[in-house]
């Protein structure tokens, strides 16, 4: 992990300019109650976001049987909220520095939450991508908001531990919110299954809403649009920054298709696996979470440049595994793919923290914006070459996608990997 000085932003924003002055209250120090109180109520947040983005990610083999459509089209209800999270942190980005950060997080969770309550009932499919797109929508406002929240509020001593809290709820919650859903949905129904993510996540927003205290160390500001536009074009100006927003665009993209179309792969011949069985292949997230805690404090010893390439190459030794005709095989596939992912994007996103000297937020935002298009995008048309061309289809076109990474990966390593970080 960076030092807290120099935080890594892989799903928010920096505090910018507002920084601590001596006027301002102490940070909260880590072993007091409100640091416990401020971590936990992170951590729901954090969790309940990723639940409810990923919940209908294992229940697509059943929406295609349910709306008589095809996995391209079903994968939408995933991609839909994606993409609309994408463009909704191009606004939020802006206007977490004017609003009151409890205020924009609390409507963020609580609004999402009754959108995948409501997607419950819909009648048609239509209705779920509206619902999802919206939703998408509603949960930009937390991730834009919650590290900078922590960021002002907590001792700079004191942030690495409550900072790994709320990561490590993002990646629980994606987690949670697939292999929850999957085994709800095997025991009665999808909707069933959605329905409780939805009131899961009200709860838990609820007591976030309770508990988290009201920022002291943070006055709203302005940035006007022009400001924020001179950033995110001087942002996409760089080389370096420009690559890593390709980067992260084509990594989500791959990543996220593997596990939206893996279902369909292990239920049909040889496999025939339960959905119930494929649900708990959502576990392998744990995965993730090692490679995550392993690449952080790795990069800062060997660097970011020399660092990425080598992941990358892991994640595609893992994904070309996926085409094992042996259900083991398959797995060790998916472990090595999601750890060479989860490592990458830990490298990759604190890498855009450290390289932008101004105009982080904006930084941080773009970076989050092409990671999530391309799970959108890449992610749907994936399940278009499932239909034409199979598995082996959808193989080989994620596998052109790394192989970009990669390039992209070893030519920041020989023109970056000698330098000193800016």
């Amino acid at each position: 992990m960076a030092s807290t000085n120099s935080l890594p932003l892989p799903n928010g924003l920096a505090a910018g300019s507002n920084a601590p002055t001596a006027k301002l209250p102490a940070g909260v120090a880590r072993g007091t109650r409100e640091y416990a109180i401020i971590s936990r109520a992170l951590f729901f947040g954090g969790f309940s976001t990723f639940a409810q983005l990923y919940c209908m990610q294992s229940l697509l083999p059943l929406l295609t049987t349910t709306f008589d459509i095809t996995p391209a089209q079903a994968s939408w209800s995933v991609s839909g909220a994606t993409m609309m999270m994408a463009l909704g942190l191009l606004v939020t980005c802006v206007a977490a520095d004017r609003v009151s950060r409890k205020r924009m997080m609390t409507v963020a969770l609580l609004s999402s939450s009754v959108l995948t309550l409501a997607s419950a009932f819909s009648t048609n499919f239509e209705t779920v991508v509206i619902l999802g797109a919206l939703k998408g929508l509603a949960l930009s406002g937390l991730p834009a908001i919650a590290m900078a929240y922590l960021s002002e509020e907590i001792d700079q001593r004191s942030l690495g531990m409550s900072m790994g809290l709320y990561i490590g709820g993002n990646i629980l919650g994606g987690m949670a919110g697939r292999v929850m859903s999957a085994f709800i949905a095997d025991l009665f129904s999808w909707r069933v299954s959605v329905a409780v993510i939805g009131l899961v996540c009200l709860a838990m927003g609820l007591e976030f809403a309770r508990s988290l205290p009201h920022s002291r160390r943070f006055a709203p500001r302005d940035m006007t649009v022009r400001e924020a536009i001179g950033h995110a074009r001087r942002h996409l100006a760089d080389p370096a920054l420009l690559g890593l927003y390709l980067f992260a665009g084509l990594m989500m993209g791959s990543f996220v298709s593997v596990y939206n179309y893996l279902g369909f792969h292990l239920s049909a011949p040889p496999f025939h696996l339960p959905h119930a069985a494929i649900g708990a292949i959502f576990a392998m997230y744990l995965i993730g979470v090692i490679g995550s805690f392993i690449a952080g404090p790795l990069s800062d010893r060997v660097g970011r440049p020399r660092l990425l390439w080598g992941l990358v190459a892991l994640a595609l030794v893992g994904l070309m595994m996926l085409l094992a005709s042996q259900v083991m095989g398959v797995v060790i596939g998916l472990a090595i793919l999601t750890f060479g992912f989860f490592g990458a994007h830990t490298v990759a996103s604190s890498w855009v923290g450290r390289r932008a000297t101004e105009g982080r937020a904006i930084a941080s935002a773009l970076y989050l914006f092409f990671y999530y298009m391309g799970s959108s995008l890449l992610g749907s048309y994936s399940g278009v070459m499932l239909k034409s061309h199979g598995w082996h289809g959808v193989i080989a076109l994620l596998a052109v996608a790394v192989v970009l990474s990669l390039a992209v990966a070893i030519a920041m390593r020989r023109a970056y990997g000698s330098a000193k970080p800016r």
